[in-house]
């Protein structure tokens, strides 16, 4: 998805006239964000965009830009250990909420970007740690790294982002560990029966308002009775641009999935884009032989439209 966002924003900024060797830096900087649980992932995504910006500048490995990829990990305080660091850096700083925050990481390879950080306005207090000098403080240097290493976290899982896009996993609640399934009734009780649906409202929590959050899910979310709640939320609060709603077997699985792009705004009237894609529609290269294609079902759905 990044690589892919990559070729569609280099586009954007030709056609707006930038000069071609400024262009690769400013989309890892600026555009583009990516957070992942596994390092491995992580390390892969960073480095396939590294090759992009590679591949149409030259120069660029000269440039020392890195992509905006953060590998959520495990962080956790022992004891008195974040209380004595506050004491040193100074407790102004640290607002009881910020300290919850601070300890919501210590599942992150369970929990992941579905952590939902009570505090997310802490660029003044990363920019003022970030100045801090602890070389001195010897028992203080691995809590300092822990605690610029969580408000990262917190910076990237914050609602900050005009377009967010995703792929989530599929989990119900019986593959679920323990902790997991606990944790998903307790934060995400109108979506706790499978993780893309978590996913799905979770999403509108990182995009700011009038944004878009595009997902490819399981159709379930538009017909289970147990998200029935999750569809009067997302019916009542946001917008559907558009969706392609796809049988089994056309993405390769057995079992029908949505592709679907929410706009973070309520607006009644308005008349999204819908498609059905048949098995049968799909041509070489898994692409539909046409879009939106001209099956029955289609064909109907334009019919009463009119």
């Amino acid at each position: 998805m990044l690589t892919y966002a990559f070729d569609l924003l280099y586009a954007i900024y030709e056609e707006e006239g930038y000069e071609p060797a400024e262009i690769p830096e400013k989309i890892l900087t600026h555009n583009l964000y990516g957070i992942e649980i596994d390092e491995r992932a992580g390390e892969l995504a960073a480095f396939a965009l590294t090759m992009k910006a590679r591949r149409k500048q030259r120069r660029f490995f000269r440039k020392q830009v890195q992509p905006n990829i953060c590998i959520l990990e495990n962080i956790q305080f022992e004891g008195d250990e974040l209380n004595e660091y506050m004491g040193f850096t100074g407790r102004d700083l640290f607002t009881a909420p910020l300290q919850t925050t601070l300890r919501q990481f210590e599942e992150a390879d369970n929990f992941g970007s579905l952590i939902r950080p009570e505090v997310t306005d802490i660029a003044g207090v990363l920019k003022r740690l970030q100045a801090k000098d602890v070389s001195g403080q010897l028992f203080l240097t691995e809590t300092h790294k822990k605690v610029l290493q969580a408000l990262q976290q917190i910076d990237y899982l914050s609602p900050k982002y005009h377009v967010v896009i995703a792929n989530p996993p599929y989990m119900g609640g019986k593959g679920m560990n323990g902790r997991l399934g606990k944790w998903a009734k307790d934060n995400f009780p109108i979506s706790k029966s499978d993780l893309f649906a978590m996913f799905i409202e979770r999403g509108f929590d990182l995009t700011l308002n009038d944004g878009f959050s595009a997902m490819v899910t399981m159709q379930s979310w538009m017909f289970l009775s147990s998200y029935e709640k999750l569809r009067n939320k997302l019916i009542n609060g946001v917008t559907i641009e558009c969706m392609a709603h796809m049988a089994n077997m056309v993405m390769g699985i057995a079992f029908g999935t949505a592709a679907t792009v929410w706009r973070k705004r309520f607006m009644p009237a308005y008349r999204g884009a819908f498609c059905y894609v048949e098995y049968e529609d799909i041509g070489e290269g898994n692409k539909p032989v046409t879009f939106p294609p001209k099956n029955e079902r289609n064909k109907a759905a334009r019919k009463a439209g009119k």
